[in-house]
């Protein structure tokens, strides 16, 4: 397809530089016009990248001015448009999405992500031709980002009436959360908002994000600027022979073969074609894409980023030139031994022998194969035929012309309203990294909703033994499970029983006990899983892989069974099932003592990281340990004394095997977040406080890497951790908004079923004034209505507190050794002296 367009715009756009190439208006996406459109906060305009932005104003781009910095304010994500107002003749402009503004420098900005398709653009850069004036609106999503350049890159001026987003993500303004947090601490303020805002974007309705391929009955599948796509059909094919048609519209095809099934790594290649000066971008590298070339690399890419290695292999030359808007015949078959071939119209090109070339492991040919376009290329593939390279027998045909392709290629709009690792990287539905979302969404965006629809998720990827995928894509669908169970989509068994949090958190937050009876008989295969996971020796948890620490006898794992079996204990208690709670409260004391008689390693005052492992810990062991009750009080003084052993600025390693002295060993908030909320559980209020301002100061404290969103990794510098590849909007690091809520501002669910939905609610400020505050309110939506405190401590060195609960509900007050309950008013006013 040559052009691009708004609906309501019917405005040429040309991907030709030249004016007299051929421009057909095609409307690229039949999608409403969004709720809200998200706009920039902050603009500069000149020669060189800047933070200093200034209010935002329509703009001109020319030869004095070549590049523009906007500035969001905070993470949005969405469909990138542009109402250009004026451009003088056709031109040129490079396009930069990052969450960072350190990220716009890079060659490309904070990415490529190819570790998933993620319905989004797999590329931070993009190019446009703009030929007229008129709105021009991306065709694939930009998951998040705080700040966008654009630059010219040809001759001509344009002028920008309007930039912004059509938005793909809740477009609440975080003031207007149903859930809030204010203090007299404006840093805390800001972290609070971090996990929020994070959220808030990384969770998405059903039916925004939006298939990524286009189907023409004729033509076949359109395909531009995205990872290929893997089909469902092939995911154990081996030694085989992939043939198809394809007609490339701009730069180049990609295509991936002995693929494992939706992320992994694999073969990759790509045809370049003879990039014709009418069609191609003035900003394309032809060193790393040269013309009528085709590249071969194994892994996730053709360029390396961070922890997605690739390992670009070589380029071969096609002898004739690859005509743009010409259909080509390609033929690549992998054959036993190794021996790799391609054709091209008949014409061998590639004729190798894998062997020949390193790897860091050797290369499998079993795997499925799939079709993308790498950054601002477009093709179109039609025609696919798969055969065994060895009898000639035909296995898969698929002429991809229907719309089906979107589904068993995984480009399908999105099937669920689910919450994703984060909004621009690793866009899958990820089951442990929900622990924390969960409760974030409990404490500020209310979108139950969300909640709901990510735990619906998840069960339809439920397998015989319980189990459920660990990390779904959005664009196949989720009940479909045969194909992925190969490749690790139920491994890291530890998710699991991080994933029973999500569902104990929504129950207890909402008291959705319709939902939890529909669905008890699928938590109670986890229950039987769990149970089952218990070794008959030791009586430890031993589980195939982990993510937390050692997989068998390890105390990270076992002390969060611990945990999951109590909270599997209250859900059944909730429906009735006294037959199910029973059995989750003696495994759980039968395990709880298992790790103590163990694990507990008296010498060290802690938690040993597995009886394999005596003599090492880890921040994910004390905090399971601590959270779950399974310490004893001597037991959780003498952990939390041994935290300093684990202590690497700005927060704690995961464990001491991990070395002190290593610059590139990074702090994860998603184990420190499991840490503090067991730090505050325990009374360790000091400690918990600066953790916060330690490791979430962080993430607030420099404007050339805030996002507005909790971090997925941290460095010891206090940078993101793995450099521009790390999600700066990443639920998983955001623990401290609701551990602000619940401690600082001491607005907590009661405890047991008589609390969930609220019910029964406590209020303790105690925590809260140990961090040195001087006031604090919260604020939490319920079902019954909003449940509020605010509390302030006085110059007489008392604490006046004021609550507002909801109807027919309850409270108790704590405060030092003071417990007094609240029945029977909407609205309380308590006074305490404040014990020196």
């Amino acid at each position: 397809m040559l052009s691009l367009l708004k609906a309501a715009w019917i405005i040429p756009f040309c991907f030709s530089s030249l004016p007299t190439a051929l421009c057909v208006p095609f409307n690229s996406k039949a999608r409403s016009p969004p709720a809200r459109d998200f706009f920039p906060r902050g603009l500069r305009v000149g020669t060189e990248l800047d933070t200093e932005t200034g209010d935002f104003a329509s703009f001109t781009l020319d030869d004095t001015s070549l590049i523009a910095t906007l500035d969001y304010g905070t993470e949005r994500g969405g469909y990138p448009f542009f109402l250009v107002a004026d451009v003088s003749q056709p031109v040129q402009i490079e396009v930069k999405y990052s969450e960072s503004f350190v990220g716009l420098a890079q060659p490309w900005a904070d990415g490529p992500y190819p570790f998933s398709t993620g319905l989004a653009n797999s590329y931070r850069v993009e190019t446009f031709n703009v030929t007229s004036p008129g709105r021009i609106t991306a065709p694939l999503i930009q998951g998040g980002q705080r700040w966008e350049s654009i630059r010219l890159v040809t001759s001509g001026s344009i002028t920008f009436e309007t930039i912004g987003l059509e938005a793909t993500v809740d477009t609440t303004e975080i003031e207007d959360f149903p859930g809030q947090f204010s203090s007299n601490d404006e840093q805390l303020n800001s972290i609070w908002k971090l996990g929020a805002v994070a959220a808030s974007t990384a969770c998405v309705e059903e039916g925004t994000q939006l298939a990524t391929w286009e189907i023409d009955p004729v033509t076949g599948a359109f395909i531009r600027s995205q990872r290929a796509s893997q089909t469902l059909a092939g995911p154990l094919y081996s030694d085989y022979t992939l043939s198809f048609d394809t007609m490339i519209d701009r730069g180049g095809v990609w295509w991936a073969m002995a693929f494992p099934l939706a992320r992994g790594e694999g073969l990759q290649l790509q045809l370049i074609s003879d990039l014709p000066e009418g069609s191609t971008f003035a900003n394309v590298n032809k060193t790393q894409t040269p013309a009528n070339s085709v590249l071969l690399s194994y892994g996730y890419d053709f360029v390396n980023q961070t922890t997605l290695t690739s390992y670009y292999l070589d380029t071969f030359a096609v002898p004739f030139a690859v005509a743009e808007k010409t259909w080509h015949h390609v033929t690549t078959a992998l054959s036993p031994g190794g021996r790799l071939s391609v054709s091209i119209n008949g014409q061998v090109v590639v004729d190798i022998s894998i062997t020949d070339y390193w790897t860091p492991a050797p290369v499998s040919f079993t795997g499925s194969f799939g079709f993308g376009a790498w950054q601002d290329q477009a093709a179109y593939i039609r025609n696919v035929s798969v055969s065994d390279t060895i009898n000639g027998t035909v296995i898969y045909t698929n002429p991809m012309t229907s719309v089906d392709v979107l589904a068993e290629y995984g480009t399908q709009t999105n099937l669920g309203s689910v919450c994703l690792d984060g909004p621009k990287r690793d866009r899958l539905v990820w089951l442990g990294d929900f622990y924390h979302t969960a409760r974030i969404i409990g404490s500020s965006t209310s979108r139950f909703d969300l909640t709901k629809g990510t735990l619906e998720f998840f069960l339809r990827t439920q397998i015989a033994n319980g189990e459920m995928n660990i990390a779904p894509p959005m664009g196949y669908d989720p009940s479909i499970t045969a194909p992925f169970t190969p490749f690790g989509s139920y491994g890291l068994s530890d998710y699991q029983l991080l994933g029973l949090d999500g569902v104990h958190s929504y129950i207890r937050q909402t008291n959705d006990l319709g939902f939890l009876r529909e669905t008890w008989p699928q938590w109670k295969l986890l229950v039987d899983w769990t149970i089952g996971k218990v070794n008959s020796t030791d009586g430890l948890i031993y589980v195939p892989s982990a993510f937390l620490g050692p997989s068998q006898a390890g105390s990270a794992v076992s002390c969060l069974a611990v945990q999951a079996l109590q909270q599997l204990s209250e859900l059944a208690q909730a429906v009735g099932d006294d037959t199910s709670k029973s059995r989750c409260d003696a495994a759980a004391q039968a395990l709880s003592d298992a790790v103590n008689r163990q694990l507990w390693n008296e010498d060290l005052g802690v938690y040993s990281l597995s009886t394999s492992d005596k003599g090492n810990f880890s921040v994910a062991g004390i905090a399971f340990c601590l959270a779950s009750g399974v310490s004893t009080q001597h037991q959780t003084a003498r952990a939390l004394a041994a935290l300093d052993g684990l202590s690497l600025s700005p927060g704690y390693k995961d464990s001491t095997a991990a070395s002190s002295t290593d610059p590139t060993v990074v702090i994860s908030p998603n184990t420190n977040g499991f840490l503090l909320d067991a730090l505050f559980k325990s009374g360790a209020y000091t400690t918990g406080h600066q953790l916060i301002k330690s490791l979430w100061g962080t993430m607030v404290n420099n404007k050339q890497t805030s996002s507005g969103a909790s971090w997925e990794y941290v460095d010891q510098s206090g940078n993101p951790g793995l450099s521009y590849f790390t999600s700066l909007a990443h639920p998983w690091g955001g623990a401290a908004t609701y551990v602000l809520t619940e401690w600082a501002a001491g607005i907590r669910l009661g405890p047991g079923p008589e609390g969930f939905g609220y019910k029964h609610w406590i209020i303790a400020p105690e925590a809260g004034l140990a961090m040195g505050l001087q006031t604090a309110s919260a604020r939490v939506k319920t079902p019954a209505g909003f449940l509020a405190v605010e509390w302030t401590k006085s110059s007489k060195d008392e604490v006046t507190v004021r609550i507002d609960a909801p109807p027919a509900t309850y409270g108790t007050f704590k405060f030092g050794n003071e417990t007094k309950s609240l029945c029977g008013q909407i609205q309380y006013t308590l006074v305490r002296k404040i014990s020196s």
